[in-house]
Formats: structure tokens, C-alpha cells, sequence
């Protein structure tokens, strides 16, 4: 167990910085604040509109977007990963386990309502 909490412990480090700066962004993103409106009522600061590019790297030329991308899948994999691990060391240090079961269908089940309630 001790070896799991360090592992998750690291990549949480490695991964955080860029999974932080991509809730935040992408929690702009959402309500289009990065976006100016047709009619010119709002116009979103320079820095959302520079900082909203990242969410689209395929954008990005030559080497260095190559490797932006590369480092996005990375994170992503490191992500899941920690996002995994996490859970386990949940299951097993947790009691009464049911409650993480719970949580963790509330988490699957509570988004997923919210978007099917919201088609149009």
C-alpha cells in the first residue's frame, strides 16, 4: 500500500499543474468566455482567448506542437493512471466501502443525468 500512496503521490505532482490549468480553462471554455459575442456586448480578455488555445493544440505546427501534443497524452495517461490508483486506495483504506461505491456512482450517474436532461 505504501508503494501505491507514493505513486499516486508523484504522479499527482507531475500531472496537477496542467490538470489545474485545464479546470480552470475549460471552466471558462464552458460559458464561452474566451469567445467574443456577435453583437460585440462582450469581448473576452486577450489572456482567455492566448490561454483557450491550448485545449486546441491540433493547431500547433512544427516540432514543438508535435511535442505539446505528445506531453498532453502523457499527462492524460498520468492522469488516469493517478485517477485509478486513487480509487483503489479508496477501496482498500475506506470503511464502510460501500460509501465509496457510492461516491463513485454518484459521479458517473449525476453527470450523466444532468447531460441527457440538458439535449435539446
Amino acid at each position: 500500500m505504501r508503494q501505491l500512496m507514493r505513486l499516486h503521490r508523484l504522479l499527482s505532482c507531475l500531472a496537477a499543474p496542467l490538470m489545474i490549468f485545464f479546470a480552470i480553462s475549460g471552466g471558462w471554455q464552458i460559458f464561452r468566455l474566451h469567445e467574443t459575442h456577435k453583437n460585440s456586448s462582450y469581448v473576452p480578455p486577450p489572456a482567455l482567448e492566448t490561454l483557450s488555445h491550448m485545449h486546441r493544440a491540433e493547431r500547433l505546427a512544427g516540432a514543438p506542437g508535435e511535442a505539446f501534443r505528445w506531453l498532453l497524452l502523457l499527462s492524460a495517461a498520468i492522469f488516469l493512471t493517478s485517477a485509478v490508483i486513487g480509487v483503489v486506495m479508496a477501496l482498500r483504506i475506506t470503511k464502510p466501502r460501500w460509501m465509496v461505491l457510492a461516491w463513485l456512482g454518484a459521479g458517473i450517474v449525476l453527470p450523466a443525468l444532468l447531460f441527457v436532461a440538458g439535449q435539446k
